[in-house]
Order: C-alpha cells, then sequence, then structure tokens
C-alpha cells in the first residue's frame, strides 16, 4: 500500500511549477502507484507517457495531470488490456480532464472485457458530447485502431474488433438518422443534392465513411450511404441519386481500383466533384476533387464546396 506519509520530496515544490501545483519525482510517482521506477520510465520510452516537468538539473517530474494519466493506464494494464493499446487509449485526446481521452480509455477497456453494454454506453455519449466528427476522430477511430493493430501484431483480438465494430456502426447510423428526421423535410430551393458515399468493390472496411454520414446530417447535409458498389451498381446509384458530391472510399491499395474510380469520374453528374477518400488511393487522380485523408477534412471540403454552405442548424428547444 502506498505510504500515509509523503515523503520531503513530494512536499517540496519543484522548478518550474504552476501556481499551487506540486510536481513529484519518480520515486514518489512509483511509490504512489505501487510500480517500480523502471516501469514507468519504460512506459516514457515505449509510448511517450513522459512527465510535464524538470527540475533545473534536468530530474524527470510529474504533475496531477500526468498521475491521472499513468493511473488510467495501470488500471488499464491491470484489466488485461494490452499495454500499446492502452497508451493508445490515454494519449487519444490530450489531457485525461478534457474528457474525450477518458472516453477512448474507457471505450478500450469494454472493448477488451467484451462488455457490449458499456461498449453501446461509452460509444452513445461519446456521441452526444462530442457530435460524429470530434467522437470518430478522438474516441472511436483511435480505440478501433489500436485493437486492430493488436490483433495484426498477436493474431488474437478479432472478436473485440467484430464486435465493437458492429456496435459503433449501429451507433452512427442510429445517431445520423436522429440528426436527418430533426431537420426540416426535403431540400430547400437550390439545395445541392446527396452526398454519394460509396466504397470500392470488396472494400468491407467502411467505418470512416458511417462516420461521415452522421456528421454531414449534424449539419444538415443529405448523404446516400452506399457501401461496397461494383461497377454496374455504381453507375446506377450515380444515375438516380443525381449527387451534389461523391467520395469513394478505398482503405487498401489492394481494393483501390483505378478503373472503377474512372468509371465514377466519367459518369458522376457535372459539377459534381468526386473525391477519393482513404489511404489506398495514390495521392494524385487526374480529374478527380481534392482527396479526403481524414474526416475532419472531408467534411469541410464537402460543406464549404460551391453550394455546399454549411446550412443553418435547428435551435435545440
Amino acid at each position: 500500500m502506498p505510504s500515509a506519509h509523503p515523503s520531503r520530496a513530494a512536499a517540496r515544490p519543484a522548478f518550474g511549477q504552476e501556481a499551487g501545483q506540486i510536481l513529484l519525482p519518480v520515486g514518489v510517482v512509483a511509490e504512489r502507484l505501487e510500480m517500480s521506477t523502471a516501469t514507468l520510465r519504460a512506459w516514457e520510452r515505449r509510448y511517450g507517457l513522459a512527465p510535464s516537468g524538470r527540475t533545473p538539473g534536468g530530474h524527470r517530474r510529474y504533475s496531477a495531470r500526468d498521475l491521472e494519466r499513468l493511473e488510467r493506464m495501470r488500471t488499464l494494464v491491470r484489466r488485461g488490456v494490452p499495454a500499446a493499446d492502452a497508451a493508445r487509449a490515454v494519449t487519444a485526446a490530450g489531457p485525461p480532464d478534457a474528457g474525450a481521452g477518458a472516453g477512448a480509455a474507457e471505450l478500450t477497456e469494454a472493448m477488451h472485457a467484451l462488455d457490449t453494454a458499456a461498449v453501446q454506453a461509452v460509444v452513445s455519449a461519446s456521441l452526444a458530447r462530442l457530435g460524429a466528427a470530434d467522437a470518430w476522430t478522438t474516441v472511436l477511430a483511435p480505440a478501433l485502431t489500436a485493437i486492430g493493430e493488436h490483433w495484426e501484431e498477436t493474431g488474437r483480438g478479432v472478436e473485440v474488433e467484430h464486435v465493437t465494430s458492429g456496435i459503433v456502426e449501429s451507433a452512427l447510423r442510429r445517431h445520423a438518422q436522429d440528426r436527418a428526421t430533426a431537420l426540416p423535410s426535403g431540400p430547400g430551393p437550390g439545395a445541392p443534392g446527396p452526398v454519394l458515399l460509396a466504397a470500392a468493390p470488396a472494400e468491407h472496411h467502411t467505418l470512416p465513411l458511417t462516420a461521415l454520414a452522421a456528421a454531414l446530417a449534424e449539419e444538415g447535409r443529405a448523404a446516400i450511404l452506399a457501401g461496397d458498389l461494383p461497377v454496374p451498381a455504381l453507375t446506377d446509384a450515380l444515375a438516380l441519386a443525381r449527387p451534389g458530391a461523391v467520395v469513394l472510399w478505398a482503405r487498401s491499395p489492394a481494393t483501390a481500383d483505378l478503373s472503377w474510380l474512372r468509371t465514377a469520374l466519367e459518369t458522376a453528374p457535372a459539377p459534381a466533384p468526386v473525391h477519393p477518400a482513404g489511404p489506398g488511393w495514390p495521392p494524385d487522380v487526374p480529374g478527380a476533387a481534392a482527396p479526403l485523408h481524414d474526416l475532419p477534412g472531408a467534411l469541410a471540403a464537402l460543406l464549404d464546396a460551391p453550394g455546399g454552405r454549411r446550412p443553418v442548424r435547428p435551435r435545440a428547444r
């Protein structure tokens, strides 16, 4: 158990502290967390969990925020979360008091426990608190990326990834539907056509498109989430939907079919821009609109393009 009596080092302010803040040496932090200093230094070296303070002589000093982050890391590891996944979760959104970082850590913990009720609760709370774009960027994507990398490195955790992806997919679709039904029915005069969101044939990792659809719904922009489409289905969708913009997703170069993308470029109704999205595509595709690399960038491009101005959201009553 940690000592009930703080050491002299713990009680003495360190160089560079903020007003009222005590910065702790590594030995005191190790004692409080019931860990070895070697483990703390290993976490700093491997995962970037470095202290935020230094003495004039260069000695490490941990702030209260540093201590909170390490406590969450320790809790996740002791509950069976791989250390690399735990570190990604606690650092996903900066300081622990920012809220989103705690959400990523809580989601990671619930995922590894296969606690579906807890996963659903964290996902829903994150969407309600942060909105689709920020929830995806700071909570959902970091946790899913962590388990995906763990699976690729160890061959374990596929069940965690499948269960969590299904829950996140359903929650994002519900979120988009709830936002869409809160808006006035039907597009206004001169409103752009919907954004067609499609994935390359055989590209089944389409959660980023679902997140984009939810974020667009929050902004009052209609979207059609089509999934992976073979060429005939893609041309039919373009003809029927008459989209105002097209987003074509490929996560991997193995699924990024350039002939499929060129078909969209040739058949999309003018002047709808066709955006390649995802890391699968080459950096420059002749005739295509700007590539979309992340959700905030995609949202900005689609809403700020001609005819795609951000509509006024209805005020909450």
